[in-house]
């Protein structure tokens, strides 16, 4: 199988999604639907031989444990400056907020 079907099949069961919701002891929100995202990426980025070997050997999904953690509690990581910061500078809306002029 090669790298896109193996991310497709990980999708398809949102394996990636479960661990990171299971990580964050809760569900998924929209930072943690961007870690989702960003931990696919990183596995289409990856050395296909790595991914392959990885999947093949079953150990996929301690691979997946481990990059969403280091996003998750790592600092400078692609979660952290991209997520984090952004959520840190900006104020989320409410969709019944009215506002005056």
């Amino acid at each position: 199988m090669d790298r896109n079907g193996i991310v497709d099949a990980l999708a398809r069961q949102r394996r990636v999604e479960t661990v990171v919701a299971n990580l964050a002891r809760r569900d998924l929100d929209a930072a943690l639907k961007d870690l989702s995202q960003i931990i696919y990426l990183h596995l289409l980025t990856m050395d296909e031989t790595k991914l392959r070997d990885l999947w093949d050997t079953g150990d996929i999904q301690f691979y997946i444990v481990r990059v969403a953690k280091l996003q998750m509690y790592g600092h400078r990581t692609s979660y952290d400056t991209q997520v984090r910061s952004f959520s840190a500078r900006s104020v989320q809306l409410n969709e019944d907020a009215s506002y005056e002029q």
